[in-house]
């Protein structure tokens, strides 16, 4: 679930939450639960032709359901495309 609001021409502010599943695998990072919780703003210009560049910050955890909840950060730099864009 997202939200796109505009705050100035050509500027947005998109915070999302999701829900996933999460299996540790390979990674040393161990989120002690198999369903977590992902909260994110993103902050993005738009240009002229509806393409975006932003940058986001989010989080993960698994909400108190584990016995732990170690969490971790997500730092992602996006360039969003327009699907009609593509074709």
């Amino acid at each position: 679930m997202l939200l796109d609001l505009e705050l100035a021409e050509n500027f947005y502010a998109v915070p999302s939450f999701g829900a996933g599943f999460y299996e540790e695998g390979d990674s040393d990072k161990d989120l002690d639960y198999f369903l977590e919780f992902r909260s994110q703003i993103e902050l993005a210009y738009e240009f002229q032709n509806q393409q975006r560049l932003g940058v986001a910050f989010g989080h993960i955890s698994n909400a108190g359901l584990g016995d732990e909840n170690p969490g971790t950060e997500i730092l992602n730099l996006y360039y969003h495309v327009p699907v009609d864009g593509l074709f």
